[in-house]
């Protein structure tokens, strides 16, 4: 029998008298490292709910739902954290950058897959012609304030900023009364401004 190398004696003796490699978690909370890729999660103050994220996850793990009644509405953005496969894309793609990132947090056991989720929620912009959707309130705001003075330049914009100072409001319209040049100074989704551009040039 060939007698065992010298290193291998050596690497045996330091196993047999040093502490195991191996963490003790879940017995022990341990530390992962700063780049780690955990669970996503949501973080209000810097989501502006533009739906970016859910566009470009692969995994689908990203709901946008829509309530819209009475001429107001809230979108809800939920991320699954269990169909999560932790690629990064929804914080590489986010608009703000700091609206949803990956966290240390790798914890994922539960009993109740309902925990297992983070959200937020915003306020919509609804057309007050039609009724579409427009953007967040938040997502308007955030325009805004990346364009400057230049904001307005935009009818919308300038609406939003005017009654963020409380200086305009967006007026309802008498019912029955078609689309005219007043209406420029209201929330109008591409499709009506349209038709009030083209009132505004041939007329009714």
């Amino acid at each position: 029998m060939r007698t065992p190398k010298v290193r291998e004696v050596g690497e045996a003796l330091r196993s047999l008298f040093s502490r195991p490699y191996t963490v003790r978690f879940p017995y022990e909370p341990i530390v992962p490292p700063e780049r780690f890729r955990g669970k996503p999660k949501f973080f209000e103050d810097k989501c502006i709910a533009c739906g970016a994220c859910a566009q470009v996850c692969p995994a689908r793990a990203i709901d946008v739902v829509d309530s819209v009644s009475n001429g107001a509405g809230r979108r809800k953005l939920t991320v699954h954290q269990d169909h999560c496969i932790y690629c990064g894309q929804c914080q590489r793609h986010c608009t703000t950058s700091e609206g949803i990132k990956l966290t240390n947090d790798f914890v994922t056991g539960t009993y109740d897959r309902s925990q297992s989720v983070s959200t937020v929620e915003k306020e919509l912009v609804i057309c007050r012609e039609c009724g579409e959707v427009i953007a967040t309130v938040d997502q308007i705001r955030w325009v805004a304030a990346k364009l400057g003075p230049k904001a307005f330049g935009n009818m919308g914009l300038t609406l939003m900023l005017s009654r963020d100072l409380g200086l305009a409001d967006d007026v309802a319209r008498a019912e029955g009364r078609p689309l005219d040049r007043g209406d420029n100074v209201s929330f109008l989704c591409p499709r009506c401004r349209r038709e009030v551009i083209l009132y505004e040039q041939w007329g009714p």
